[in-house]
């Protein structure tokens, strides 16, 4: 795909501690070279064949000049809404490992933000109250995400709400609901839908 690339940036960079780093390299600042660097130890299969290093000069001709494509403060053009269905949808796949019905969904629902107004600290952080649905195929498959009592999605529910608490800096009330949609995956509309 990249036929005169020097250097190949693997995704597994993009850690909380590399995003600035990548920022100065996605936004040609002067100091990419540094940014190469600061990646740490280069990844087998990062340079061409006999190549080790990124020259200065090799660094700053890798990006194109020209204009950011967004704000600077924008990391992404995907929504908040995206990243806590993401989210939950990951902690889904970790707390049910094999027994997964692969053909779950999540679709946030309601998503609103409300300040503490019962707290009188300063430093409140706001509220934001997400209800979202782990869409499935079968009624077996629901009893599967449930689980026994309610454990499973009570076990998800937690782990979720903790992970979206670091992820958007803010407190979270986090509502889950299993929902069927009989066979929502041969259904074009429902597909788009469900993104």
């Amino acid at each position: 795909l990249l036929p005169n690339a020097v250097a190949i940036i693997p995704v597994s960079c993009a850690t909380k501690q590399n995003i600035p780093t990548l920022r100065k390299m996605l936004l040609a600042e002067p100091d990419v070279p540094a940014a190469f660097r600061d990646l740490g130890r280069p990844v087998p299969g990062m340079f061409r064949a006999g190549q080790t290093t990124v020259t200065d000069s090799e660094a700053r001709d890798l990006l194109p000049v020209a204009p950011p494509l967004y704000p600077f403060d924008q990391m992404t053009d995907r929504t908040e809404r995206f990243f806590a269905s993401e989210i939950i949808r990951s902690v889904l796949f970790k707390t049910l490992g094999k027994e997964l019905p692969y053909c779950c969904e999540v679709a946030v629902t309601g998503f609103t933000e409300l300040d503490d107004s019962a707290s009188s600290s300063k430093n409140a952080k706001k509220v934001r109250h997400l209800s979202a649905n782990i869409v499935v195929e079968r009624e077996s498959q629901k009893g599967i995400v449930v689980g026994k009592k309610g454990a499973k999605v009570k076990e998800v529910g937690i782990s979720s709400r903790q992970k979206l608490e670091e992820f958007f800096q803010d407190r979270i009330h986090l509502d889950l609901s299993v929902k069927v949609d009989k066979d929502w995956r041969k259904d074009d509309k429902k597909l788009k839908r469900y993104g």
